[in-house]
């Protein structure tokens, strides 16, 4: 009997346990069916994060080309040395690795002749965040250290030539502030996926590299790696980028690299465009810098020196630069007045001096230009008692809104970064700006010489002129070819008129004592009109020195502004700048014979006299000349 219970009690063990192990093997199969089927996209996508790392790839930057295809932006390669961590892995903690690369870093600083370029921290950092790629530890290495570089290594890893792109300015300075320049930068992924890694690129920091930076960047591409626990890599996959797409101007490169030839270091700008089509043909500012020494990364020391140059190299005259426009404003004042119900025939007498309660403005002409001197004369001579009368005459809001349509007071939006909208001041502006003072017949008179509050940028003044140039179409600035002619503005002014401001101007190069005459290019017809504006305490007068020009005149295919700070007048300064351009332009090697000693009364120097006090008289500026 005892022996049939135990017989029992076996089986019902035996049972019991069947009975575990089918419930065991029933919650191991409901699991592995809840980790394989239910859940299997979560654990694939952790275990894909664990082993899989995205790297995004820069693309090619695209080409920057003139008008004519002369490359004005480039890439070019960048040899570097660089260590690959994963094959002078050492046993142990990553310190021994990191030992290792530090010491063998040394080693070759002292056999290359070089300093070294990474620090030990650079190196952890580098471990840590980005073991797969390549550790560059010397950057822009020359062919000779290259040379040298391989002899060492022929029979040791983890070391080799790496090769990236950097940017390349053909036209290093000449092109500085139009082109801008690139500093290195993460790419951006085009499907905001995450990413890992990413191999610096390059984007651009100013100038048309910032404007066009989305054309020029293309599309990254990317790579997997598959990484082990330790994060060393075993293999990759690539998806290669593609190339960013070129741009072209309307610039002329040889017209660009004149125009800052001709005008050396001096504090200056020129612009040159097509009045047919608005289109930009040099865009110049200077002193400049070389964007070459910009990119990829702008030293410390260079970026302090160009900040803390009193010349401002960094500052684009040309589109940020803020200046009176002195004459060079007298041909759109005679148009406004015309347009305001002024007589053409209109006449006033110049004794040298024009006085308007206790302020006198001196004329060019000492001894003044005699009675009943009319319009196109004055425009020739650039009288300033004529236009000083001329403009309170007609009155500040009869000529106001016609001024604007010229495009001052706004940005022409050329298609750069910075530009200043400059400022026609009127009387609302300084209603704001002085507290309820309104405007005065002083105001009128000083802005009738392109002084006082006006401001105007060189791009403005160039625009202007291509407007004079063409009978009254002002036209959008185009810079980049693929834009469309945009038109501004059309100003409807009667034929007539357009005749007596142009042939003022035509006179002011032309006529035998005209004080424009140094910009003369033999065969060519040119017109223009010089400005000088003056700034800073009396005591310590300094001149802004203008011409507005363009040519040939009866077909006007080029139009230009010049200014140069700090000059002796728009005659003797900027005026053998538009001739040097214009006979770049249309190919002219004749220089014409202009003797110096030669000079116009209208191109001497002379004083101004002011009496504080007069209601009339403008709050600043005031007493301001212009001379020719």
């Amino acid at each position: 009997m005892s022996e049939e219970r135990e017989r029992s009690a076996f089986v019902w063990r035996m049972v019991f346990l069947g009975f575990l192990f089918v419930v065991s093997l029933f919650a191991l199969g409901r699991e592995l069916y809840r980790i394989q089927v239910v859940e299997s996209r979560a654990y694939s996508s952790s275990q894909q994060r664990q082993s899989v790392r995205r790297v995004l790839l820069p693309a090619p930057r695209g080409r920057i080309f003139d008008r004519e295809g002369v490359c004005m932006a480039d890439n070019r390669p960048s040899y570097c040395i660089a260590f690959f961590i994963e094959e002078m892995r050492r046993p142990g903690k990553w310190k021994n690795t990191i030992d290792a690369v530090d010491a063998r870093i040394d080693e070759l600083s002292v056999k290359l002749g070089i300093p070294r370029q990474i620090s030990r921290e650079d190196i952890e950092r580098h471990v840590y965040r980005q073991l797969p790629l390549p550790l560059l530890v010397w950057q822009n290495v020359d062919d000779g250290i290259l040379a040298r570089f391989s002899e060492l290594i022929t029979s040791e890893s983890g070391m080799d030539v790496y090769v990236q792109p950097e940017r390349y300015y053909p036209l290093g300075r000449a092109g500085a502030h139009l082109l801008g320049y690139v500093g290195r930068d993460k790419p951006v992924s085009p499907t905001n996926e995450v990413t890992h890694y990413n191999v610096m690129g390059m984007k651009g920091r100013s100038g048309v590299e910032l404007a066009r930076n989305d054309v020029l960047s293309g599309i990254p591409g990317g790579k997997l790696i598959t990484v082990d626990v330790s994060g060393y890599r075993h293999s990759e996959t690539n998806r290669p980028p593609i190339a960013g797409k070129d741009v072209q101007l309307t610039v002329i490169a040889r017209l660009q690299e004149l125009c800052e030839r001709v005008v050396g270091d001096r504090k200056a700008s020129v612009v040159a465009i097509d009045p047919r089509n608005g289109d930009v043909l040099a865009l110049v500012s200077t002193p400049s810098f070389d964007p070459n020494e910009m990119s990829p990364a702008v030293p410390t020391a260079l970026w302090r020196r160009l900040q803390d140059d009193p010349l401002r190299p960094l500052l684009n005259r040309a589109v940020t630069g803020v200046y009176p426009p002195g004459s060079t404003f007298k041909p759109v004042v005679a148009l406004a007045a015309l347009s305001s119900g002024v007589s053409p025939s209109i006449t006033f007498d110049c004794s040298g001096v024009y006085t308007l309660g206790s302020m006198k403005l001196r004329c060019a002409a000492r001894n003044g230009h005699g009675p009943a001197i009319g319009m196109r004369k004055a425009i020739e001579v650039s009288c300033n008692p004529y236009f000083c009368s001329l403009g309170v005459h007609a009155g500040m809001d009869n000529m106001a809104a016609f001024i604007r349509e010229f495009g001052f007071g706004r940005r022409t939006g050329v298609g750069l970064g910075g530009e200043a909208a400059a400022l026609l001041p009127d009387d609302a502006w300084k209603r704001r700006r002085f507290k309820g003072e309104g405007w005065r017949p002083g105001d009128t008179a000083n802005l009738s010489i392109g002084q006082g509050y006006m401001l105007a940028t060189p791009i403005q003044m160039a625009m202007y002129a291509g407007a004079l140039a063409n009978c009254g179409t002002l036209f959008k600035p185009r810079l980049y070819s693929d834009e469309a002619v945009a038109v501004a503005n059309e100003i409807d002014v009667p034929k007539g008129y357009w005749e007596i401001v142009r042939g003022g101007m035509y006179d002011v190069v032309n006529a035998h004592r005209g004080g424009g005459r140094r910009a003369r290019v033999p065969g060519i017809a040119v017109a223009a009109k010089t400005g000088t504006a003056e700034y800073g305490p009396r005591s310590k007068r300094k001149k802004h020195t203008w011409m507005i020009a363009f040519a040939p005149f009866d077909k006007p295919t080029i139009a230009l502004a010049v200014l140069v700070e700090d000059g002796e007048s728009g005659g003797l300064t900027a005026a053998p700048v538009v001739a040097a351009v214009l006979r770049e332009y249309f190919g002219v090697d004749d220089v014409a014979n202009i003797e110096d000693a030669n000079l116009s009364e209208y191109d001497q120097p002379h004083e101004v006299e002011a009496v504080d006090g007069d209601a009339t008289a403008p709050a600043v500026g005031e007493g301001a000349a212009n001379e020719d």
